[in-house]
């Protein structure tokens, strides 16, 4: 996994950045680590009175965490576990006046491997029945934001299920999150795959100063455990002196939502490993409805989560709606597309599938693309294509015949309706007006070129790859003519799936 560290000197402290995310700013990271770490920690030590603990940080490596963990007395064992040797050595280092030297304490054993291997191994070898000594009292998640399908995985299903077979039964899990009104339908997703594991779970939010200077919202933390989390248990917290930002009071405050945010926990699906329905709400967070940010406000109604429990039966009722596709595979993202275009054509936008990808830039390239577009009638295009066929391989050839059938025929499938007609149609001078049908042609050959341009640009553009007579050849000597015959190949057969694609949804 590729990785950037920087730190930023600042003059109130410094700022910490891990792939150009903000990890921490020493101004105020004990807002973030004092609620991830002290609520788990102490509400274990209350479950497990005159036990010593153990405990499990998976991530963590700049040891602001363990610092905090180390409060307590009960704690006798901590296992941190985080894939970067580099992180653990700044945490060692130049963040030792920050976490008083947290990672060199006796009590914490460092482990440098990915938390998911680690949680594997250590099921499959010791937490059995027999070896029951090896399972934790609280297990803290203090990740990096996901921006990857790797990086999802330790918010997936299955990550959850190894925490609860890794957990005593009535330990604790702190994890932190995404942002409940920033990536409102990702957060809860992890809420609901959480839950989904067999674990009882409370959401709470928090606002930091440096995470709302950088745009990512208030930022959301879960509570999870086998036996329910309810309000006496917090209450009566017994919390370690000095804490600099969290107090009883406080913590009781940090689990309110505004009620149109909290509706939606119920619109979500399940992440898993398989399915990256996280990496899909995270990257597509514009596309999809959800509570408009800039109309919550304090005089909306809230909901307080340590008063109610959602039901087991609320969360079997939405497993019907899991989907067991990958919601980030090419096709279901075609699906996606295609559905869009036919409900609400006049915000057009592409599902992203990357995060450097967004939908802001599907929204400027198609703008821009749907004009020029407009332009090519392409029945004349491929019969101009079709004149030059001697020059062509014979499948090509072939292929182009069956593609102007194929489109002559999708165009005459559907008559056209009055109301899709003047649903994708435009009056505005500065947009293109095409029916529903050429839309869907438009959008289909665009979509293909883009994708197809994503996976193999030089080859989609065929760069050196023209014949004496400017047309594509398949007899390069050096080559490139095999990459435009591969590009043209696959721009003929990315349109005849997503036709297919198309005409399969209408049945």
């Amino acid at each position: 996994m590729a990785t950037s560290l920087f730190v930023e000197q600042h003059t109130d402290g410094i700022a910490f950045y891990i792939n150009g995310e903000l990890q921490f700013h020493s101004a105020d990271e004990a807002i973030y680590h004092e609620y991830l770490t002290i609520p788990a920690i102490a509400l274990a030590a209350k479950r497990f009175p005159n036990q010593l603990l153990r405990v499990l940080i998976c991530g963590g490596g700049d040891g602001l965490a363990a610092r905090d963990i180390l409060r307590f007395p009960q704690v006798n064992q901590i296992d941190l576990v985080d894939y970067s040797q580099e992180v653990v050595d700044l945490g060692k280092q130049d963040f030792a006046s920050f976490n008083q030297g947290s990672l060199v304490n006796p009590k914490v054993a460092i482990h440098i491997q990915e938390a998911f291997a680690f949680l594997n191994r250590l099921v499959q070898e010791f937490c059995t029945e027999s070896l029951h000594d090896y399972k934790y009292h609280a297990i803290i998640c203090d990740f990096t934001y996901p921006a990857s399908v790797a990086d999802t995985q330790i918010y997936a299903l299955e990550w959850f299920s190894l925490l609860k077979q890794a957990l005593m039964p009535l330990g604790i899990i702190a994890t932190n999150a995404v942002s409940p009104d920033r990536n409102t339908l990702a957060f809860w997703c992890i809420y609901q795959t959480i839950q989904a594991a067999g674990l009882s779970v409370k959401p709470l939010q928090l606002q930091i100063p440096s995470f709302i200077n950088h745009d990512y919202g208030n930022w959301g933390f879960l509570l999870a455990s086998e036996k329910a989390i309810i309000r006496s248990e917090i209450e009566s917290l017994d919390l370690p002196p000095n804490l600099q930002e969290l107090s009883l009071d406080a913590l009781q405050t940090v689990f309110t939502f505004d009620t149109a945010i909290a509706q939606t926990r119920h619109s979500v699906t399940i992440h898993q490993k398989d399915s990256s329905q996280l990496l899909f709400y995270l990257l597509n967070r514009l596309n999809i409805s959800h509570p408009n940010s800039s109309t919550v406000s304090s005089e909306n109604p809230q909901i307080n989560f340590l008063d109610f429990q959602d039901a087991p039966t609320a969360i079997a009722t939405s497993r019907h709606n899991f989907q067991l596709n990958d919601p980030m595979s090419l096709e279901a993202l075609a699906q996606s597309w295609l559905k869009q275009l036919e409900s609400n054509p006049d915000s057009l936008l592409i599902p992203a599938q990357h995060h450097s990808h967004t939908p802001e830039i599907s929204q400027e390239w198609l703008g821009r693309a749907k004009q020029l577009l407009n332009q090519i009638d392409f029945p004349r295009l491929i019969a101009k294509l079709l004149e030059r066929s001697q020059e062509l391989p014979h499948e090509i050839a072939d292929d182009l015949r069956e593609l102007q059938n194929k489109i002559i025929k999708f165009q005459q499938a559907k008559p056209l309706d009055e109301q899709e007609s003047q649903a994708i149609s435009t009056d505005s001078e500065s947009r293109p007006s095409f029916n529903l049908t050429t839309a869907k042609v438009i959008a289909i050959v665009s979509l293909t070129l883009l994708v197809a341009n994503l996976a193999a640009p030089d080859a989609v553009f065929a760069k050196g790859s023209t014949s004496s007579s400017g047309f594509i050849s398949n007899g390069s000597d050096d080559g490139s003519g095999g990459l435009g015959f591969w590009g043209l190949m696959m721009t003929v057969a990315g349109i005849f799936w997503l036709i297919n694609l198309a005409n399969d949804n209408k049945k």
